[in-house]
């Protein structure tokens, strides 16, 4: 089910699908990951940041703003977070400072191994699309929802929304229409 900030109550809507974390995709966390450095580091004011400020908007919402234990990921997300950091910043003179305000950040995230094999066995090969972080994410909602738990999914992706609209379980918090549209 999607997320409507205007229906849902929080305490009884939404506290259920974030207890046990929140899946969250690469482009999510390089959102904040940019803006984050952009206001520590240059010094930009978060109105000269929109999205980056929505963003922080709907972590405040949901009541998780410095909590970042609170998202999942995994080490596939880990690394593309990771590629992307590096590739964008690594020729900035004060590289090390920003590794260092950006590690903490990600390191008490919790994180969801998921192995290879499971991996090959969401590949279609009918039609094979190979999103090592994509499939990572389906596998680790699967993995909540067999054990019983609800879970909550934060990502930009609209495959990845599309395929939980409506599952009762998961809890889709669509970064285009809740985060950039209503925020």
């Amino acid at each position: 089910m999607f997320l409507d900030i205007d229906q849902h109550d929080y305490e009884k809507d939404i506290i259920p699908f974030i207890r046990n974390g929140i899946i969250v995709d690469t482009s999510v966390i390089d959102i904040f990951i940019n803006g984050l450095i952009e206001v520590r580091f240059t010094k930009k004011k978060l109105e000269e940041l929109p999205e980056y400020k929505s963003l922080l908007s709907f972590f405040d919402l949901i009541k998780i703003t410095n909590r970042f234990e609170k998202f999942c990921i995994t080490p596939h997300i880990l690394t593309e977070v990771c590629t992307h950091f590096r590739n964008k910043y690594n020729k900035r003179q004060d590289y090390k400072d920003v590794v260092e305000a950006v590690v903490p950040v990600l390191k008490v995230m919790q994180e969801e191994v998921v192995g290879k094999d499971r991996i090959f066995e969401r590949i279609d090969f009918t039609k094979p699309v190979i999103e090592i972080g994509d499939i990572s994410i389906f596998i680790v909602a699967e993995t909540f929802l067999a054990s019983g738990k609800k879970v909550a999914l934060l990502a930009k992706d609209r495959e990845l929304n599309r395929t939980y609209e409506n599952h009762r379980d998961v809890m889709v918090m669509d970064y285009q229409s809740i985060v950039l549209n209503r925020l």
